[in-house]
């Protein structure tokens, strides 16, 4: 009888331990666990990667484990994003919406996903981000919205997003950035914009502030506005590069705070109305380089610690003196800055054009002579030849 007992608690025990990991107690019925299934149109790798790459889903499936960590539902047919569309998925890190046919976003669409590190959306009709889209992200490191067909960001669109490393917009078919695109928005390390803009609102980085890097790039502005950087503060790079700026009106800079470094670099400038960086926006270094102004800029005060003027094209006017430009700010300025007009001195150094520009290559003084390369013998050979034919032809008509 002693073995058979054995053999009975034994079997006890093992039931009891058994039922424990198939079946809890709910209302004081014996109910079984169920594992979370896989969503029809989804691959479940593990119950914390999913894929769900079908063109018959048409909304976030709701039976998704919630300690899903990574998931893409890239080519699916999710049109409309609503409000805290993943918060049942608190875990989630990695998010990807490639190529599905999403053309709205609505507000706090990404709420309560603190954990998110990654979010694509790319090769969408997406056209426009709507105010609060992308609002309360905490502490994700990219937010990648490249290849769409986004023509405006919306007012708040990213406000109470925090601590990002980059946001990508290239290649979209963005012509305006409107006023307050990015305010509520700080700390993001890299911001990538497309090229092709047209327009820049007053205040459009209005409320942005700690960025690394904001390169404007491709542009094809009419004029740099009054207030365009206004409310933009705590910058490590701001670039405006390979651009047409038009004209840069007064106060285009007004109310930008606390730069590192400013790079005006390789643009076309029609003019320059006025270029202030007084003490307070607190810039540190602003490199001009490489651009070619159509006319010389009006009035210039550059209050800066770091100060690079070279490689620019400039008018070089008759009569006047290169170190009279309102951008002579630096020793060499005369001699690493061009002319682009007139013609005939086109690519030379200031210095080196000084008097050529009003008496030409051949002719003025023995200076400016040694500045244009001339010969003063070659001068008065040319002098003499031009009195013999005044001489022969006054004869013939006598």
């Amino acid at each position: 009888m002693a073995p058979t007992l054995c053999i009975s608690r034994w079997v006890v025990q093992f039931t009891s331990v058994l039922a424990w990991f198939l079946f809890v107690p709910v209302n004081n019925q014996l109910t079984p666990t169920l594992v979370p299934t896989c969503p029809t149109q989804c691959i479940c790798l593990s119950q914390s990667q999913v894929v769900c790459n079908s063109a018959s889903l048409r909304g976030v499936p709701s039976a998704l484990s919630p300690n899903v960590m990574q998931l893409s539902l890239s080519r699916a047919d999710l049109r409309v994003l609503r409000s805290d569309a993943f918060s049942h998925l608190r875990q989630l890190r990695r998010l990807s919406l490639d190529a599905c046919n999403l053309t709205r976003i609505r507000p706090f669409a990404f709420r309560g996903l603190p954990r998110l590190d990654e979010l694509y959306i790319q090769h969408t009709p997406l056209a426009t981000v709507d105010a609060f889209a992308f609002a309360a992200l905490q502490n994700i490191s990219s937010i990648v919205l490249s290849h769409n067909r986004i023509a405006q960001i919306e007012g708040y669109a990213f406000a109470g997003t925090n601590f990002i490393k980059l946001i990508s917009l290239k290649n979209n078919p963005i012509k305006r950035i409107l006023a307050h695109a990015f305010s509520g928005l700080n700390d993001v390390t890299q911001i990538e914009l497309p090229s092709g803009v047209k327009s820049i609102e007053p205040k459009a980085f209005f409320g942005l502030e700690g960025v690394g890097v904001l390169e404007l790039a491709y542009m094809d502005l009419p004029a740099l506005l009054a207030d365009t950087f206004f409310g933009l503060t705590r910058v490590g790079r701001l670039a405006l590069r390979e651009s047409d700026l038009g004209v840069m009106r007064i106060g285009a800079f007004e109310g930008l705070r606390h730069v590192e470094v400013l790079e005006i670099c390789n643009n076309k400038i029609d003019g320059v109305e006025e270029l202030s960086l007084v003490h307070n926006n607190s810039v540190q270094t602003f490199k001009m380089t490489g651009n070619h102004m159509l006319e010389a800029p009006e009035s210039v005060v550059l209050e800066v610690e770091n100060l690079i003027i070279r490689g620019n094209h400039l008018p070089c006017e008759c009569g006047r003196d290169p170190l009279a430009n309102a951008l002579a700010l630096t020793p060499d300025f005369a001699e690493e800055n061009l002319c682009i007009s007139p013609l005939k001195v086109r690519g030379r150094s200031l210095s080196s054009a000084a008097g050529a520009v009003c008496r030409g290559e051949g002719t003025g003084s023995a200076r400016a002579r040694a500045a244009a390369g001339a010969s003063p013998l070659g001068d008065t050979f040319e002098h003499s030849l031009a009195i013999i034919i005044a001489v022969i032809a006054f004869l013939a008509n006598s």
